[in-house]
């Protein structure tokens, strides 16, 4: 019997990121890895992510993946990545679900303004 093909990677848009807060800096927080204080490039980045996510498989396997579910990455997007026959090593693939699902988050937290609590109670 032959393993299932994996299907193609998703494709994803990147948005502009708001100037206070970005992805990279972000992730970079999240997998413990510093960036270079100026931007750099996305391409640039995704190789730093890849090398960082790369480690935390081969260390720290149980927290990535747990960062993984913090972020809401989907699960079978997760899979595909792991997947034998995927078209790029895993650890790129992952790196690019990470910061694709943290541009999202982003921009959905740019989008829809929640107004302050004035009610220590509240929530």
């Amino acid at each position: 019997m032959h393993p299932k093909p994996c299907p193609s990677p998703p494709v994803y848009q990147v948005q502009p990121i708001p100037i206070n807060i970005n992805a990279q800096s972000l992730l970079s927080e999240s997998l413990e890895f510093p960036v270079q204080r100026e931007t750099m490039d996305e391409a640039t980045f995704l190789r730093h992510l890849a090398d960082a996510v790369d480690y935390w498989m081969q260390h720290r396997m149980e927290q990535l993946m747990s960062l993984c579910y913090t972020l809401d990455v989907s699960e079978s997007a997760v899979a595909d990545a792991f997947h034998p026959a995927a078209p790029e090593p895993a650890n790129l693939g992952l790196a690019r679900l990470l910061y694709a699902r943290q541009i999202q988050r982003l921009e959905t937290k740019r989008t829809y303004k929640t107004p302050p609590l004035d009610d220590e109670n509240a929530w």
